[in-house]
């Protein structure tokens, strides 16, 4: 009975494991590639375990520092089988020179996320490229912690390491996703139906809008501890704070990335006529005449806005990528992330 107990479990684990890896990889190829990529870090690298990177300050080549138990996913060659023949137990080498990166991922979960249809939605794009990084973290024997920050509830998932641990990110960002669909979603056609949600959520969501983006990420936990790489994805709809958020992780230490997402419609809308447009965040509305002449106001505006973004984050230490949300997957992590240097490939 405890053997077929287990089993069931186990079933179950998997059957979850594998809906939460379709909802966030439809082509499952792409892990396969991922496995050969890690996050670059440049020279901001300090941790606290034993990883594939040679830290900038510490010790020399190859020098023994510690022993740490041996947890799923790691390299086996590492692990030191004189003392798992004494002990029993699996221990794998600690090296002063070859410290892990913490890859810290800050999701915007805000309204306006849930943006783009089914086929260029904001939000499943964020935690698509939340999942790649963090896969290929794991897979370079670095950690991973991602923070979801601007929704009404946000919510944290700890540094994990080792590829065994993919399951944990996996069902925390399909989660994130799933809980996203159950809250009505913003196309060209209906905009924000208020009556679609209920008092205490709609309250919810205009207390979120309101916030800075500095206070939104705030909300979602303490600023890493530790040296590292920051990847912020968002598509930086805030009123204010975007600055102050990244002079407070480039003070953190950290190496902060920028992932800019608009779906094709917030870029070139095919809206046309005199329409009630409804802001997704407030739920408010404003009655307008879009004409060419606004539609072409409002494209200049929306480039002028991303240049800008984009020369904020140059002059203050931080890459700037913009993503274009009806992309696929794989090119995105092929012919921006990977071509840019924000992951690379290793043997």
């Amino acid at each position: 009975m405890n053997g077929q107990g287990s089993g069931s479990g186990s079933g179950a684990r998997d059957s979850a494991f594998s809906g939460a890896l379709a909802k966030l990889f439809p082509d499952t190829s792409l892990l396969n590639r991922l496995e050969r990529m890690k996050v670059a870090a440049g020279s901001r690298v300090k941790g606290t375990m034993a990883g594939k990177r040679r830290s900038s300050t510490l010790g020399g080549s190859q020098e023994f520092a510690d022993y740490r138990p041996y947890a799923p996913g790691d390299d086996i060659r590492r692990l030191d089988w004189n003392v798992y023949g004494r002990t029993g137990r699996a221990y794998m080498r600690q090296y002063w020179d070859e410290q892990e990166l913490t890859l810290h991922v800050y999701v915007d979960i805000s309204p306006s996320m849930n943006f783009g249809g089914e086929q260029a939605n904001k939000l499943r794009c964020a935690l698509q490229l939340a999942a790649c990084g963090g896969y290929a973290a794991l897979s370079g024997e670095d950690r991973i912690a991602v923070k979801l920050f601007g929704g009404p509830a946000p919510a944290e998932l700890p540094a994990l390491r080792g590829r065994g641990s993919a399951a944990r990110l996996f069902h925390f960002l399909a989660a994130a996703l799933e809980q996203a669909a159950e809250q009505p979603s913003f196309h060209p056609d209906d905009g924000l139906k208020s009556s679609a949600m209920g008092e205490g959520t709609a309250a919810m969501q205009q207390q979120a809008a309101a916030l800075t983006m500095r206070e939104a990420i705030a909300q979602a936990g303490q600023l890493p501890h530790r040296t590292g790489v920051t990847w912020i994805v968002s598509d930086a709809m805030y009123e204010a704070g975007i600055e102050n958020t990244l002079l407070s992780l480039l003070a953190a230490r950290q190496q902060v990335v920028f992932l800019h997402l608009l779906s094709p419609e917030e870029l070139n809308p095919s809206l046309t006529g005199e329409l009630n447009l409804l802001d997704s965040e407030l739920g408010t509305g404003k009655e307008v005449a879009l004409g060419s002449r606004l539609l072409e106001q409002y494209r200049d505006t929306v480039n002028k806005y991303c240049n800008e973004l984009k020369q904020l984050c140059a002059e203050r230490g931080a890459l700037y990528f913009f993503i274009d949300t009806s992309k696929p997957m794989e090119q995105t992590i092929q012919h921006t992330l990977l071509r840019a240097g924000v992951l690379h490939s290793h043997s």
